[in-house]
């Protein structure tokens, strides 16, 4: 079953969710969120505020790619960021896709273990009544040869990764904005990272929500579906790319 099958059947606990927590702003005919709310979508959908993801093309494998289309009209897109899961989400990796001299965007994710995924990507619109918009589509990519490795995950605040301590506190609350507090630490002192990224993924329906990065250091983000979320965190530290995944439960 795909995930757009089970968002389907998961539709109506979610609708009365949102509904008792604060609306989240999407509407129960289209399952898309309405334009005006900066941040829309969670990629369960591959159209959007006349945006459309097509052509999508993977490649398995240890230099594993997916090559897609961005269909718009525009062509003024300067960042896409993207993020490819498997459907058992043992492998989850993000990537910066770059644009092709055909006008295509091709992201890089290693060690893609094949078979059946889901591809998320997030952009500025450059609308400022769209704001960023979320696209995803279920996808199959090729069976890979060898076994990709299965990231491990952390039920608690701290995982370890390397010689760094990667910590994120903080509650999901369903359908209202969320705080995150992500903290790096080597040898139990405190290290500054460059840049970050967090996202959280529904296991239940792959919801995927994304994580902006606030003044003061929070990452702050709404969850759009009830129950437990892959929270994925990757951050740079002395130019060391870290990836960290960490499991927490959406309650409202």
């Amino acid at each position: 079953m795909t995930y757009r099958a089970l968002a389907a059947a998961l539709g109506t606990l979610s609708l009365w969710a949102a509904t008792s927590c604060g609306g989240s702003g999407t509407s129960s005919d289209t399952g898309e969120t309405k334009v005006g709310v900066a941040g829309w979508g969670d990629g369960l959908v591959d159209h959007q505020a006349g945006y459309r993801l097509a052509d999508i093309r993977a490649e398995g494998g240890r230099a594993g790619r997916i090559r897609f289309e961005l269909e718009s009209g525009r062509t003024d897109i300067a960042e896409l960021t993207s993020w490819y899961w498997s459907a058992d989400l043992r492998y989850v990796e993000r990537a910066v896709a770059q644009p092709t001299r055909d006008g295509a965007w091709e992201a890089s994710f290693p060690d893609i273990p094949g078979g059946p995924g889901h591809l998320v990507v997030a952009f500025d619109s450059g609308d400022e009544e769209i704001g960023d918009l979320v696209l995803g589509s279920d996808l199959v990519t090729p069976r890979a040869k060898h076994r990709s490795s299965e990231a491990p995950v952390s039920d608690g605040d701290v995982q370890k990764v390397g010689a760094y301590d990667v910590t994120l506190s903080g509650d999901l609350l369903l359908a209202q904005p969320s705080t995150l507090t992500l903290t790096v630490s080597s040898a139990g002192t405190q290290v500054e990272y460059a840049e970050a990224e967090i996202a959280a993924i529904s296991i239940a329906s792959g919801a995927f929500a994304r994580f902006e990065a606030e003044p003061d250091g929070t990452f702050s983000g709404t969850p759009s579906s009830p129950g437990r979320f892959r929270l994925v965190v990757d951050v740079l530290v002395a130019e060391q790319p870290l990836h960290a995944v960490f499991e927490r439960t959406a309650f409202g």
